[in-house]
């Protein structure tokens, strides 16, 4: 077991129970790392055939990015509420990185160009959604010595540059329209309760089946209802009250699969395509109704409990829409 120059390279030569492993690198440091890894895979009992060695960044690898990642996702990811978001990424990063791609290959210079692509066509924030998924995954390799060293992964800053973007009445129409052609009620239903309450799509599978009777009323003089959620992001439950579509499609119908599944995202992804509104993302009709009622005037304090904003900080940047001040949220919405 040695370190020997063959003509201009360096040969890592190890012999175990009568199996030879030898490769030949460019530099003595080169071959020195391999067969360290080989020696400390061989004692681990694992295959130094899968041991991969990086020789720009000197980093060395025994398993692939889609092993890794489902090893990272059992752990942490499965059965937890981001979990559909989260799927959807790791697919992003096998389609982009390749699932058998060995993992020390995603080095500090490869996820450097990786973000400077995502950027031309993504929001800061997206990125570094991707980018969590990634380092995530490179950790839990580095933590059960499946990587020899971590990459630089630098997070964009996201101050400033938050996009407000919603739905447009005509796009809301359009998409409710392509949504009933395509069959998909349930994606139908699940919009129209997710603009007019402003719920995320996970809290919108946690809400209590009893409607709350309110003490207000419509102008039409009907009694309005309200639906009770009390597992929000802020922690703190809250009454949200109902149009009377909402409130029709809630006594009606149970929704228990999240929209970001695989079958109703696909659908979702086509509508978008069909209509232009690739931009915009399941969460904008969140957006769009915290929009609809800064529109048309609901004072500020108001649209940040309705929508459960820890601070008021994240409700002030609709507040810049309208300044008019407004009064009943139901009924604006109803407009």
């Amino acid at each position: 077991m040695s370190v020997t120059q063959r003509g201009s390279g360096w040969e890592a030569y190890v012999t175990h129970k009568g199996k030879r492993f030898r490769k030949t690198l460019s530099t003595k440091e080169d071959a020195t790392i391999l067969e360290a890894q080989w020696k400390k895979a061989l004692a681990e009992g694992e295959d130094p055939n899968r041991v991969e060695l990086n020789t720009f960044s000197g980093t060395t690898s025994s398993c692939e990015l889609n092993y890794a990642m489902n090893k990272t996702y059992e752990k942490y990811w499965r059965n937890s509420k981001n979990e559909p978001a989260v799927i959807n990424l790791m697919n992003a990063l096998r389609e982009y990185w390749g699932k058998n791609i060995a993992i020390n290959r995603i080095d500090t210079p490869a996820i450097e160009a990786w973000v400077e692509e995502m950027r031309e066509t993504k929001a800061n924030g997206t990125v570094n959604r991707h980018l969590a998924i990634l380092r995530k995954t490179l950790k839990w390799a580095y933590n059960n010595n499946k990587l020899s060293k971590m990459p630089y992964i630098e997070t964009l800053s996201e101050v400033g540059t938050e996009r407000l973007v919603w739905f447009t009445e005509e796009e809301e129409k359009a998409i409710l329209s392509r949504f009933k052609e395509l069959g998909q009620d349930y994606l139908h239903d699940y919009a129209i309760v997710a603009v007019d309450t402003g719920m995320r799509a996970s809290e919108v599978l946690k809400y209590s089946p009893t409607l709350v009777p309110l003490k207000s009323v419509r102008k039409d003089g009907s009694k309005v209802y309200g639906v009770h959620v009390d597992q929000r992001k802020n922690g703190k439950p809250l009454i949200v009250p109902l149009t009377r579509r909402a409130e029709d499609i809630l006594r009606k119908r149970k929704f228990s699969t999240n929209v970001h599944s695989y079958p109703y995202r696909k659908v979702w992804d086509k509508v978008r395509d069909e209509l232009g509104l690739r931009d915009k993302c399941w969460h904008t009709w969140r957006h769009t109704c915290a929009t609809r009622l800064v529109q048309r005037g609901l004072p500020i304090e108001r649209i940040q409990k309705w929508m459960g904003h820890s601070t008021i900080a994240t409700t002030l940047k609709y507040a810049k829409l309208n300044p008019n001040d407004l009064v009943n949220g139901v009924d604006l919405l109803e407009n």
